[in-house]
Order: C-alpha cells, then sequence, then structure tokens
C-alpha cells in the first residue's frame, strides 16, 4: 500500500513539472516569464496576434475567439476560446500570466466551458494526471507561448 501512495505522490510531482499552470482556489493560471533587450513589449505582443487586445494603462489584455492548433488535444480544442492576462515587467525580463480560460460552447452557459472543468479533478485543486490531460495543457502551454513571446526573447524564470 505504502508503494502504491510513494507511486501516486511521485506521479502527480513528475506531472505538476511538465507545464507552467498551476491550479488555486479551483482556477487555473498559466504563467511563463522572458527575457528580452527590447522595451515596447505591451506593443509587441499586441502585434502577435489580431486577436489579442492590450491594455497599456494597466498591463492587461483578452484574447478572443483564439483557436489552439493542437492536433493531439482534447475535443475541447475544436473549440474557440477567449482568456485574460497580465503582464508584469522587472529589469529586462516580463511574466505572463493567463486566467479564464473559457471554450465556447454549443447551446451551454461559459460558465460551463471553463479550462478547469477539464483538467481538474472536480471541485479540488489538483490536475487529472492523465497522459491525456498532460499533452492537453502541454499543447495550451506551446501556443501560449506563441501568443506571449516577444521577437528576441527567451523562456527565463522571474
Amino acid at each position: 500500500m505504502k508503494k502504491i501512495v510513494i507511486l501516486l505522490f511521485l506521479t502527480g510531482i513528475s506531472f505538476a513539472q511538465n507545464h507552467h499552470f498551476k491550479a488555486e482556489r479551483k482556477e487555473v493560471t498559466w504563467q511563463m516569464a522572458f527575457k528580452t533587450k527590447q522595451t515596447d513589449i505591451l506593443n509587441l505582443i499586441d502585434k502577435n496576434h489580431t486577436k489579442i487586445s492590450v491594455n497599456k494603462e494597466d498591463n492587461s489584455g483578452s484574447g478572443h475567439s483564439l483557436q489552439c492548433d493542437c492536433k493531439k488535444g482534447g475535443w475541447y480544442f475544436e473549440q474557440s476560446f477567449n482568456l485574460n492576462f497580465t503582464v508584469e515587467f522587472k529589469e529586462d525580463k516580463y511574466l505572463v500570466t493567463v486566467s479564464k480560460i473559457i471554450f465556447d460552447g454549443e447551446g451551454e452557459t461559459n460558465a460551463n466551458n471553463r479550462l478547469e472543468n477539464y483538467v481538474l479533478r472536480m471541485g479540488q485543486n489538483v490536475f487529472h494526471t492523465t497522459e491525456k490531460n498532460l499533452i492537453n495543457l502541454n499543447c495550451l502551454e506551446a501556443y501560449f507561448i506563441k501568443l506571449f513571446q516577444i521577437p528576441e526573447s527567451e523562456i527565463t524564470t522571474f
């Protein structure tokens, strides 16, 4: 029995280390830091994708009707989705935090189509540790990196 508990614990730890998503208060956020010498970061993010808009007054923004290009992802990747984000600055780095990822649905309210409903265990701050869930989160992460990594920047820690 101890071996099973230890195995589940280690699986959960290794799963959590394979992406930059966090679950707190039953909400999923994604964070990634980038290092750059560029100074016009918000304008460059704004130009990165036509469906991203940036509010330069408070370093926040949103994405509307985004479409992830993941071929191996879950069925919900066939739907477009919306998100909110914030950008923080520190020296030659910027940190993007994505939240409120909501997929479009057919005939359902968008509250039922939040990312949390697909990737977290029901009512918990714990990610499903299935291989499919890891594929889905890694797919979203790759898409978010494409959205928010400006030219001549590199992934780093904040």
